[in-house]
């Protein structure tokens, strides 16, 4: 504690700029990587600094932390009200507080959360001409979670801090959220909702918007726009469980290999452009694969019998249902004409060693989740009790091999030799949604980027095209797809229950105005402080006051 109180005896005597850079240094300094106990330490470290403010000294009831159920680390939200007295109209400013890991630092992994040895390395590092010039210019930040995004939280806590000493300013409520497990599962976001729903009925609040101060980048060379985004992209992680039928490598031709339908899959749906939504001016990007892996163990020459496949789905205004009906149809016919190949490979293989023809029944169904739990129905397979046998058995197991493992469980039920592909959704999933353009909260946003038109050269985009926690601060599917989509998520229930109640009746608009740098997730990852600490800390404050207007 005695850091962070030494660290506000500072800020007094520092501008907004050097503020923002202080507890970015400060914040990249706390090793937070996602999954470890340090995800603790940073929210401990971020309430520390909010208390050593003398506004949270006079009301320390304004700040508290919520800590995740059920979470073996013990990791935590941290939050922050400032309370205009009579308002109800509340803006939130939220962002998360853990980074990636550090392994891609590799020789300097040591100074991977220290500033200034990495500035020094890179005003020396001729390989990359583009980061050495901006170590050498001395407007760049560099360090772990420097841009992703302790940046973005330090532009909150100084914008907060500004507000406490400005409180004249102020004609409506502030709040501060700092969420933890961001990088993979979301369950701080997800968490923070029952936090949201309850202070807003205590307090009596209007959520007017969510600002995410998470980062935008250059999308080409030399590009200086700076994006501000009024939406959110989804992300359904879109799951291939493929069995073949297996057989000794010196009988090849008999069998179907399920790592030969997973390539073929693969190749059909990764970074293919004929899957994505046709929305223009809007970065809409095709499925990527994340996984592929057969499931043998051990050498043999038996080929595999069992393949896992999955993708990195977006979603922007399409339900995911209809997204995975495409897939299937479109993995179904590409299933179908593997299959006639492999008939005609074997025939022409036996012809040509004059072996007489043989009646080739070999079939590859494909099947969406809900769709083969019914074909186990009617195969007298009691589905349901088994579904809930093998959760008593597999409740630890990672949340992404938990469909596969369960349809593996299901499928030594009926013990077939029949080939097929089931697919399905895994965790995480995140729901898209997007500010209206008719609404007053876009209206303000786009009037305040309009002030600083001078300046800056800012371009107004529907989708913040990376993965947010702002997915879970309204969603624009209805409850009927939501209905469909949880019907192909095998135990959603129980790995990833979602409130989407609480999603749909706060629907709180979500728009990023973030800070901008390059190399996110990288081990060039810098922050630009002219435009990060200096212009975008105002910009916030100034939509933030529009906001608060009646």
């Amino acid at each position: 504690m005695l850091g962070v109180v030494s660290l506000y005896q500072k800020l007094v005597k520092m501008s907004d700029a050097q503020r923002i850079e202080a507890i970015t240094r400060k914040l990249v300094s706390v090793k937070s990587v996602n999954g470890t106990g340090g995800e603790v330490a940073i929210v401990e470290t971020v309430e520390g600094i909010l208390r050593s403010f003398p506004i949270f000294q006079m009301h320390p009831e304004w700040v508290w932390t919520q800590k995740l159920p059920g979470d073996s680390l013990q990791r935590k939200n941290v939050f922050a009200f400032i309370n205009k007295e009579n308002a109800t109209r509340t803006v939130i400013y939220h962002s998360h507080l853990d980074t990636v890991g550090i392994d891609d630092f590799g020789a300097i992994k040591q100074a991977a959360l220290n500033s200034d040895e990495l500035t020094a390395y890179f005003k020396n590092y001729s390989a990359d001409s583009d980061i050495q010039k901006d170590a050498l210019s001395g407007d760049w930040l560099f360090g772990r979670g420097a841009l992703d995004m302790k940046s973005g939280d330090a532009v909150n806590l100084v914008n907060l801090l500004y507000y406490s000493e400005h409180p004249e300013e102020m004609s409506g409520n502030l709040l501060f959220m700092g969420n933890c497990v961001e990088e993979n599962d979301h369950s701080g976001a997800i968490a923070a909702l029952a936090e949201l729903e309850k202070l807003k009925k205590q307090q009596h609040l209007s959520y007017e918007v969510a600002v995410n101060t998470d980062f935008i980048s250059p999308k080409y060379a030399g590009d200086q726009q700076k994006y501000i985004y009024y939406g959110a992209a989804g992300k359904a992680l879109t799951c291939f469980y493929i069995k073949g039928i297996e057989t000794h490598v010196g009988n090849t031709y008999a069998g179907i290999d399920s790592t030969l339908v997973a390539s073929r899959i693969n190749t059909l749906i990764n970074n293919n452009p004929e899957f994505v939504e046709e929305i223009p001016g809007e970065e809409i990007l095709p499925s990527s694969c994340l996984l592929l892996r057969d499931q043998k163990d051990f050498y043999n020459v038996q080929t595999a019998k069992v393949t896992h496949l999955y993708f990195n789905t977006f979603t922007y205004q399409r339900p995911v249902y209809q997204i995975l009906q495409q897939l299937k149809e479109a993995v179904q016919s590409d299933c179908a004409e593997l299959v006639a190949e492999l008939i005609k490979e074997q025939a022409a293989y036996l012809n040509k060693l004059s072996f007489p023809a043989t009646e080739d029944k070999r079939q590859l169904k494909v099947f969406t989740f809900t769709e083969y739990l019914q074909s186990l129905r009617q195969a007298g397979v009691q589905v349901e009790q088994l579904m809930h046998d093998f959760w008593e058995a597999h409740a630890d197991m990672d949340k992404r091999e938990v469909g596969f493992a369960l349809i593996d469980y299901l499928d030594k039920q009926v013990n077939d030799s029949t080939a097929k592909v089931v697919l399905f959704l895994a965790p995480p999933f995140c729901p898209h949604n997007s500010v209206a353009k008719d609404s007053a909260v876009y209206q303000k946003l786009q009037a305040t980027l309009t002030a600083y038109g001078q300046t800056e050269n800012f371009k107004m985009k529907q989708f913040f095209p990376y993965l947010s926690d702002s997915s879970y601060l309204a969603i624009d599917e209805n409850e009927e797809e939501i209905g469909k989509l949880a019907e192909n998520f095998p135990l959603a229930e129980q790995i990833y229950p979602l409130p989407y109640a609480k999603m749909r009746a706060l629907n709180i608009p979500a728009v990023d105005i973030g800070v901008f740098g390059k190399g996110a997730h990288t081990w060039k990852e810098r922050v630009y402080k002219p435009y990060s600490f200096e212009i975008l800390p105002k910009i916030i404050r100034d939509f933030t006051t529009k906001v608060w207007k009646e």
